[in-house]
């Protein structure tokens, strides 16, 4: 009996452990233990709280800290007194994280889809009044406009209330002259901050690239850096800046890092279905296709849908089109549990008038969307019937 008890407590910390009572009850237990509460705001279709559920609440140091910490619920925000939660809380995207006092106060605010090792300072964050909203707001109030904590204020306000966070990014952008840029501080603004290299962070990181690259930190400046390149490559498209484009291709395609040579392909496609012609268009989705995306269904499920509709902007084409429908095939064969994937198919093979493949896709897409939103299963409802009626 002693053996199986101590099982079931091991057991229980290799998972967060939920209490499945009222709001209410959370409250006075929170009240009762002095702890926060934990509220997991999920939907049942949401495919990020599921991933979070299997990949990350699972994990014993997770379930460790949050076990120990604090009053664990979770409500589905279309159901029950989830239902006037989500609105109490202005809660619109799955999964969002709160946590809150003992009177439902909101004390720390996050959200996404996020890796076990985020998720854990997350919640260390929420437990450390450094971060916890009540605290920041005070001080903001109060007249505190210390860069250090502004860059708090505006970390901790940007997932609770973006206006006041923008409102205290105007207060930061007053005290970042050059001198303040190149501080520790300075250094954090533009890695928390910069967004293009177009902004005022961004582009005074690349203005002083090379001082950077020797005083912050190797893996934050290579994230810092490849973050504001993704964003530079669309405009170089946009703008038809091929020199451009091509040098910072290079960042992508000689990277080791299996994911940035993806980037560069992915770049690749871009640019030529902007500006090159269906020929080109064809011999580079061929040869990633059977090569480095051989293996990669939502990446070719993505060309296929981009340039098979009006997305792209490229006038319709039968070569590209039938391109398109080769890309989504794969990608199907790949992963036909993946509604994006079938819908995918099934509208090129409507557009094409492949009747009974459209059929085949559209009714498999049909059933994946039993876990999708309601807006989603009627639009695979009128997918079905566009391809019955072809």
């Amino acid at each position: 009996m002693i053996l199986w008890v101590s099982c079931l407590s091991v057991h229980a910390q290799q998972e967060i452990q939920f209490d499945r009572i009222s709001f209410e009850e959370a409250k006075v237990k929170a009240r009762e233990s002095n702890k926060l509460i934990f509220f997991d705001a999920y939907t049942s279709w949401c495919a990020p709280c599921k991933w979070m559920e299997n990949n990350v609440f699972n994990r014993v140091e997770i379930a460790t800290f949050y076990n120990d910490h604090f009053i664990n619920t979770k409500f589905d925000c279309e159901a029950g007194e989830g239902i006037s939660l989500a609105r109490q809380y202005e809660i619109k995207s799955f999964p969002t994280y709160l946590f809150l006092d003992g009177d439902g106060t909101l004390v720390y605010r996050t959200q996404s889809r996020m890796e076990a090792a985020e998720f854990l300072a997350e919640a260390k964050r929420a437990i450390d009044p450094n971060y916890q909203l009540p605290v920041l707001d005070a001080r903001y109030t109060s007249g505190d406009r210390d860069p250090t904590f502004l860059l708090r204020y505006i970390f901790g306000m940007g997932k609770a209330d973006p206006d006041r966070a923008k409102q205290a990014t105007a207060d930061l952008d007053n005290i970042a002259d050059p001198s303040f840029l190149k501080s520790r501080d300075g250094w954090e603004a533009i890695y928390q901050l910069a967004r293009s290299t177009d902004d005022k962070y961004g582009k005074f990181f690349f203005d002083n690239i090379a001082y950077f690259r020797t005083v912050a930190p190797k893996e934050a400046f290579e994230e810092k850096q490849t973050q504001l390149l993704r964003y530079a490559m669309y405009g170089y498209i946009r703008n038809k800046n091929e020199k451009q484009f091509n040098e910072t291709l290079q960042h992508f395609s000689n990277n080791e890092d299996m994911e940035m040579k993806m980037d560069a392909a992915m770049f690749e496609v871009e640019w030529v279905g902007a500006h090159g012609t269906d020929d080109e268009f064809v011999v580079l989705t061929e040869k990633l296709r059977k090569g480095l995306l051989k293996q990669e269904a939502e990446k070719l499920s993505f060309i296929a849908r981009r340039y098979a509709g009006k997305i792209s902007g490229r006038p319709e084409s039968d070569k590209v089109m039938e391109q398109c429908y080769t890309l989504a095939k794969q990608a199907v064969n790949l992963d036909p549990n993946s509604y994006s994937n079938q819908g995918t198919f099934a509208e090129i093979c409507i557009s094409m008038k492949r009747k009974s493949e459209a059929i085949a896709a559209a009714e498999a897409a049909r059933a994946l969307a039993e876990l999708e939103t309601s807006k989603i299963q009627k639009i695979a409802d009128d997918m079905v019937a566009r391809a019955k009626n072809l």
